[in-house]
């Protein structure tokens, strides 16, 4: 699993409907799940959702990126 990955998730519990996680970090949990090998990227890369981000999100996001 990409490093910081499991924080990110925590940090974001309840949000899952405001963002998508795409690229690597995205095929290296189907591949986990499937019990595959994938050398996995460094980075997190992630959709927002604008429809749906609410107040709280930014804040959490904001924190979470300083």
């Amino acid at each position: 699993m990409v490093s910081g990955f499991t924080k990110f998730k925590e940090r974001f519990q309840g949000f899952e409907n405001q963002y998508v996680i795409i690229g690597g970090t995205a095929c290296d949990l189907i591949m986990e799940n499937e019990e595959l090998p994938f050398r996995a990227t460094k980075d997190v890369d992630i959709v927002l959702i604008v429809e749906s981000i609410t107040a709280e999100f930014g804040r959490q996001f904001w924190e979470y990126v300083k």
